[in-house]
C-alpha cells in the first residue's frame, strides 16, 4: 500500500515548517529527511501487506511519547533522537540480513544520519532549559522498549520478508507521528 503523493507532501510542508520554527538548531532541511526517509521505505516494499496478515503485531507503539500536550519540547527532542537511533540501528548491517536492496538501505542510513546529527545538536543545546515532567515512565525508555520488541519480533519471525514489511510498516508510521509531534511542539510555543 503506497501512501499517497498528497499525504507525502503533508508531511513534508508540516515537518519543514516545525522543525523550522522550534527554536533548537535543525536545519531547514532537516524536514526533507521524513520525506527521503518515507520515499525511501516506500520504494522497499517487497511483499504487499496483505500477504503478510498472519504476521501482524502489535508492538506497543508508545503514543504516549508522542502526545504533544503530555511531552515537553526537550522530551520531545529526546523521544525524536532515540527512535531515530534505534531505527539506524534496525537497518544496520551487523543487526540483520534485511531483504531490501543495498541502493536503497543505503540512502536510508544516510538520511537517519543527518537526521541523527541534526537532532544530537538540538537536544544538547535543549538541556537543561526544561525540567522534565514528573513521569510514571521517562519517554525514551517506552521508544526502546518498543524498538526492543520489533528487534525480537524480526528473530523471532527469522527475519523473514513478511516479518520486515510489518516492521517497514511500523517504521512509516514512527515518520508520521513524529512530524505530528513537531508540529505540536511548534504550535506551543
Amino acid at each position: 500500500m503506497a501512501l499517497p503523493l498528497a499525504f507525502l507532501l503533508t508531511l513534508l510542508v508540516l515537518s519543514c515548517r516545525a522543525t523550522c520554527s522550534l527554536g533548537c538548531e535543525l536545519p531547514p532541511t532537516h524536514g526533507l529527511g521524513h520525506w527521503k526517509a518515507l520515499r525511501l521505505l516506500t520504494q522497499m516494499r517487497r511483499v504487499p501487506l496483505f500477504s503478510c496478515l498472519q504476521d501482524r503485531k502489535d508492538f506497543g507503539f508508545p503514543e504516549r511519547a508522542f502526545d504533544g500536550e503530555q511531552v515537553q519540547k526537550a522530551q520531545a527532542m529526546a523521544v525524536l533522537h532515540e527512535m531515530t537511533r534505534q531505527i539506524s540501528s534496525l537497518f544496520s548491517p551487523e543487526t540483520s540480513p534485511a531483504p531490501w536492496q543495498k541502493s536503497l538501505v543505503e540512502p536510508l542510513r544516510t538520511v537517519l544520519s543527518d537526521q541523527l546529527r541534526d537532532l544530537g545538536a538540538c537536544l544538547t543545546g535543549e538541556v537543561g532549559e526544561e525540567a522534565p515532567a514528573m513521569e510514571l515512565e521517562d519517554p525514551t525508555v517506552a521508544v526502546r522498549r518498543h524498538f526492543h520488541s520489533i528487534s525480537l519480533y524480526l528473530r523471532e519471525k527469522k527475519f523473514s520478508p513478511c516479518a520486515w514489511e510489518v516492521v517497514r510498516t511500523e517504521i512509516t508510521r514512527y515518520f508520521s507521528s513524529s512530524a505530528h509531534l513537531l508540529e505540536r511542539m511548534k504550535s506551543k510555543e
